[in-house]
C-alpha cells in the first residue's frame, strides 16, 4: 500500500477485530489515522477517539478535515440484541456517518457489509418466506435478498452509499464480507456438521488481515464513483476438496468452477487477491 502522510483516515469500529486490523495496517503504511470505536481500546500509536456515532455531532467532528473514512463501526449481527436496535442503530450510524462525510467534503468512503445480504441467514421468528439460495458464483452484482434484519440494514445502507457516490460525488465502495477469522484459523466444517447457513454461503470465509488488505488495495486503486465487492473463498470444509464440495452440495452446479465466490471482479478492480494457503490446491 502507498505511503501516504497527507491523506487523514477516519477507521471507524477500530476496537473491534476487523476495525483494529485495518487501524494497524494504514498506519504502517504512513497514512494520518484517527480510530473511532464506542467502547475502549488498548493504546494505539495513532490518536483514538471513543465516540458514538449515534450523535451525528460527534460523527461531523471526527470526519472534520478527514479525506478516507473506512467504516466498520456497526453492530455485526442479531445476536440477542433485539432486531429493532440492530436495524436502527446501524442505519443511524451509517447515515450519520455518509451524510457527514459529504457535509465535510470526504473524498472516499470504504463500507464493509455482509455477504448475508444474499439471504444466507433466516430469522424464523418472522421471516415465512425465506428466499431461495443466489446464483454462484456469488460476487459484488449479486442480487440482495435479505432473510434477517441486520442483513437488511446492511442492503438498505449500500443503496444510501451509492446514493452519496451519484448524488454527492464521493467514491465510494461497500465491502462485502463472508465469515471473518484470524489469519491460518479458519472456522472449518465437517462432514455431518454442515449447517444451512454453511451450504447457502458457500462454506465462504476471509481472514481479517486478508480483508485489511482489500481496504488497502482499494484504497490505493482511487475507484471512482460506486463500486460493490464480495471478497473470500469456499475452504471451510474440513473434509472434502472443492470439487467433492460441489458434488455434495452443490450437484446442480458446473463442476468446473473453481470457487462459490467469484473474486476475479475485485481483482481486475484493485489487484488484490486472498491468500488462502491452500487456494487452488483443493
Amino acid at each position: 500500500m502507498v505511503n501516504d502522510t497527507a491523506r487523514r483516515v477516519l477507521v471507524t469500529g477500530a476496537a473491534g477485530r476487523l476495525g483494529s486490523v485495518v487501524a494497524d495496517r494504514f498506519h504502517r503504511a504512513g497514512f494520518d489515522v484517527v480510530a473511532t470505536d464506542i467502547v475502549e481500546t488498548a493504546a494505539t500509536p495513532y490518536p483514538f477517539v471513543q465516540a458514538d456515532l449515534l450523535d451525528h455531532n460527534a460523527a461531523l467532528d471526527l470526519l472534520t478535515d478527514t479525506q478516507i473514512v473506512l467504516h466498520i463501526g456497526n453492530i455485526p449481527g442479531i445476536g440477542t440484541t433485539p432486531c429493532q436496535v440492530v436495524f436502527n442503530h446501524n442505519v443511524t450510524i451509517n447515515q450519520n456517518v455518509f451524510q457527514g462525510a459529504a457535509e465535510r467534503g470526504v473524498e472516499k468512503i470504504v463500507f464493509a457489509s455482509t455477504l448475508q445480504l444474499v439471504g444466507s441467514w433466516v430469522d424464523d421468528r418472522t421471516v415465512v418466506n425465506p428466499p431461495p439460495p443466489p446464483a454462484y458464483p456469488m460476487h459484488g452484482a449479486t442480487e440482495p435478498n435479505p432473510a434477517n434484519v441486520y442483513a437488511l440494514s446492511k442492503t438498505v445502507s449500500e443503496t444510501m452509499l451509492r446514493y452519496y457516490a451519484e448524488r454527492c460525488g464521493i467514491d465510494c465502495v461497500a465491502l462485502r464480507f463472508p465469515l471473518l477469522h484470524p489469519h491460518g484459523q479458519l472456522a472449518l466444517v465437517g462432514s455431518g456438521e454442515e449447517s444451512p447457513v454453511d451450504v447457502f454461503e458457500g462454506f465462504t470465509s476471509l481472514s481479517y488481515d486478508d480483508a485489511a488488505a482489500l481496504f488497502g488495495a482499494v484504497v490505493e486503486r482511487e475507484l471512482r464513483g460506486y463500486h460493490c465487492l464480495m471478497a473470500g473463498s469456499s475452504r471451510r470444509h474440513r473434509d472434502l476438496a472443492f470439487p467433492e464440495l460441489l458434488a455434495a452440495h452443490y450437484p446442480q452446479l458446473d463442476g468446473a468452477l473453481s470457487d462459490l465466490i467469484d473474486e476475479s471482479p475485485v481483482t481486475a478492480a484493485t489487484g488484490w487477491r486472498s491468500s488462502y494457503p491452500d487456494r487452488g490446491a483443493q
